[in-house]
């Protein structure tokens, strides 16, 4: 299966420390509305042996989580109803407002099914301190 691997970065921005703990949020929306089109990200069970841990940032530290995308041209027109897109909505760890990331495809590019499709083409990895290799250099 044809997929892309990014990474998201979050950053301590405020003046105190913070912590952030599991998995983001993660969709694809569309329209001028912000509407989520397809199933959100399933996350990515994690073969390791490592555990999930609370991450503490100091200001100005990061971390970051692998981000897949599949390519929906690889899912069967029966089972995928490609849209464009605009982006990605964001929830960090343990937060009710999401952020957006404009990241806009056309029809037929990578992830974008409709509602009705069953599989995900968002995976999701858990929040690790820094970057990690082949997750972490978008957000």
């Amino acid at each position: 299966m044809s997929q892309n691997h990014i990474g998201l970065q979050f950053t301590n921005t405020g003046s105190s420390p913070c912590a952030l703990y599991g998995y983001p949020g993660v969709s694809w929306v569309a329209g001028a509305d912000g509407h989520q089109v397809g199933a959100g990200a399933q996350r990515q069970a994690d073969n390791s042996g490592s555990a999930v841990q609370t991450i503490k940032l100091a200001p100005g530290a990061l971390a970051s989580a692998p981000l897949d995308i599949v390519d929906a041209a690889v899912i069967p027109s029966s089972e995928c109803k490609p849209v464009p897109v605009r982006g990605l909505r964001v929830y960090p760890p343990g937060e009710k407002a999401a952020l957006f990331l404009p990241l806009a495809t056309s029809s037929g590019g990578y992830g974008e099914c409709s509602l009705t499709t069953k599989q995900s083409t968002l995976t999701i990895g858990y929040l690790q301190a820094g970057v990690q290799p082949g997750g972490g250099d978008v957000g």
